[in-house]
């Protein structure tokens, strides 16, 4: 992959990023399980770095009062992200934002429930990622909750040798399951998309360990990792109620 991220990379990802991702449904369950809102509670949702909104369509789907924002930066994703959400009218509002910048934060309605991310943050060097943790706590509402789904970095070469012979092996199993052939890894393996092999500078994930951390230094409670695979996690924290 080149060092910055294209349209054309957000072209690949909509197409083919439930293969490349390891085990999505996985991740979405797990996210989806933890926003703190009852089915049919109204509430704010902040989809960061939406893409072509498949999470936004999920929470719009389980909780049947939520409203979404979903942000993202290409122009690509943002369309495909409008046509997918269409269905759900003023229910979902697609914008475009840009993740180095915290313009878009001042914007969103008040009382924020949740803000959801999936394999974005990491985009993002340690210090705006904690500046970003600490301007979202600041936006939620009390017993709100942060959750994100990202590529995390390794805290050995042990493990960079696991997580990228367990990526590789994720990705072939579900490009064969999905389309019954190899094709999908193939142009995984071509375009070095397996960050742990093909390290990429315009990439910067943090240790989960560090990023733990950070989220308690800023003022979540609850903070921890719940799901872990092929060197991606679903971690985040929560925000005390009074």
């Amino acid at each position: 992959m080149s060092e910055a991220w294209q349209e054309s990379d957000s072209k690949v990802f909509a197409d083919l990023g439930r293969i490349y991702t390891p085990n999505r449904d996985e991740i979405e369950s797990t996210l989806l399980r933890l926003i703190p809102a009852r089915a049919d509670e109204r509430f704010w949702c902040v989809d960061v770095g939406a893409g072509e909104g498949w999470l936004s369509q999920r929470v719009l789907q389980r909780f049947n009062g939520a409203q979404v924002i979903a942000l993202d930066g290409s122009s690509a994703m943002l369309a495909r992200a409008r046509e997918r959400l269409a269905p759900y009218g003023q229910r979902a509002t697609v914008r475009e934002f840009r993740l180095e910048s915290d313009a878009w934060i001042a914007p969103l309605p008040g009382g924020v429930r949740c803000f959801l991310s999936s394999i974005v943050l990491h985009h993002l060097d340690p210090e705006a990622r904690w500046t970003l943790f600490r301007n979202l706590y600041r936006r939620l509402e009390p017993g709100g909750a942060l959750l994100m789904a990202d590529l995390i970095a390794p805290s050995s070469e042990t493990e960079r040798d696991y997580a990228a012979e367990f990526w590789d092996a994720e990705v072939k199993r579900q490009s064969t399951e999905m389309t019954g052939s190899l094709l999908a890894f193939d142009r995984f393996d071509g375009d070095q998309w397996n960050w742990y092999r093909h390290p990429d500078p315009g990439d910067r994930p943090s240790r989960l360990l560090d990023q733990l951390k950070w989220l308690e230094e800023v003022g979540f409670v609850g903070v921890s990792a719940f799901w872990l695979r092929a060197g991606h996690a679903v971690f985040g924290g929560f925000k005390a109620k009074p």
